[in-house]
């Protein structure tokens, strides 16, 4: 049997993710549970070095309350109880849909997952249907979440990590401070991509082998001890990769945004602003649905390679391009 190679994982990953469009939808709602991968992790460890807010949403969240302790509160006293009816159906609404934009992302996540594994069994001679990867996943909904959740908690941990040691670096630094940090930057980002990859193979063993949470927790890591080098060379091309995305995603907004000169240069002309206003509107619509199209084929391309790297580790094993290089393999 050909042993599989990356290039075997990579053309099979853009085979799925170019031309099964039908995967697209699937992959647009799970891209906000973020990458499966360590792109994820190397870019929140990378935005606290230059950011202390960490995390800068919970700090948001934080100042908001602290806000309101200190306002006048008068306001919502004042309210009649129709608006306060009102006001709690706005909240329930609000909510409801978090929930359930929260359930369609974590179930299209692994109606990816199960879809691309069915695809690499068969061959590709034969894709599941989507509705039949959609029920295989819903049976794992709160394994996956949960997977999920602790995915997202590790990955604010490494955060504050770093940014105690940014803090720690920047009040009253020294050299000791300076290397301290480089050293707890290089540990938690290392980390950080352990982690990631670990539960990237235990929603591999969730979906696919249909293993409990803690006997998938265990066998990816015993899955990714077993594999590490492999592991973090397909992570590394795929951050290459990520990194072109990246600049197409650049191009393409800016070349959307080309219509908008061409109004601006109008407006200008006729002085017309409803004109700039257009351009406006009309450059954030279509460069918002082009991030949100490539972002989603990206999220098929990069689940399904992880997928791929997942079902031959696991069934052949995988040997790793730099000791075969080198000779040792």
């Amino acid at each position: 049997m050909k042993e599989p190679t990356y290039l075997d994982a990579l053309k099979t990953s853009w085979d799925l993710a170019w031309h099964h469009k039908s995967l697209w939808i699937f992959g647009l709602f799970a891209a906000f549970l973020g990458q499966m991968g360590i792109l994820e992790i190397l870019t929140k460890v990378g935005v606290t070095t230059s950011n202390l807010e960490i995390p800068s949403a919970l700090v948001m969240v934080w100042n908001f309350i602290a806000e309101l302790r200190h306002s006048d509160m008068s306001f919502f006293s004042t309210l009649p109880v129709d608006r306060w009816f009102l006001l709690a159906w706005l909240v329930v609404i609000f909510v409801s849909f978090g929930i359930a934009f929260l359930f369609v992302s974590v179930i299209s996540q692994g109606a990816l997952v199960h879809r691309t594994a069915v695809y690499i069994a068969k061959k590709g001679k034969k894709m599941p249907d989507a509705h039949e990867s959609w029920h295989a996943s819903v049976v794992h909904f709160w394994r996956l979440l949960s997977l999920n959740i602790l995915r997202k908690v590790l990955i604010i941990a490494m955060a504050l990590f770093v940014g105690w040691a940014v803090a720690n670096a920047l009040i009253e630094p020294t050299l000791g401070d300076n290397i301290l940090f480089l050293i707890l930057f290089v540990l938690a980002s290392l980390m950080g991509l352990v982690f990631s990859l670990w539960l990237v193979y235990a929603v591999g063993y969730v979906v696919i082998e249909e293993y409990p949470f803690v006997k998938a927790i265990r066998a990816a890591w015993r899955l990714f001890t077993n594999h590490w080098l492999v592991s973090f060379e397909v992570g590394f091309v795929i951050i290459i990769l990520d990194v072109i995305a990246s600049l197409l995603a650049l191009a393409g907004v800016f070349i959307v945004f080309f219509p908008t000169l061409f109004l601006l240069v109008l407006s200008i002309y006729f002085k017309a602003h409803i004109l700039l206003t257009i351009g406006i509107v009309l450059g954030i619509v279509l460069s918002t649905l082009y991030v949100m199209l490539l972002g989603s084929i990206c999220t098929v391309f990069t689940t399904s390679a992880w997928t791929f790297l997942f079902t031959k580790m696991h069934t052949h094993g995988m040997v790793s391009r730099v000791l075969s290089w080198m000779g040792k393999a």
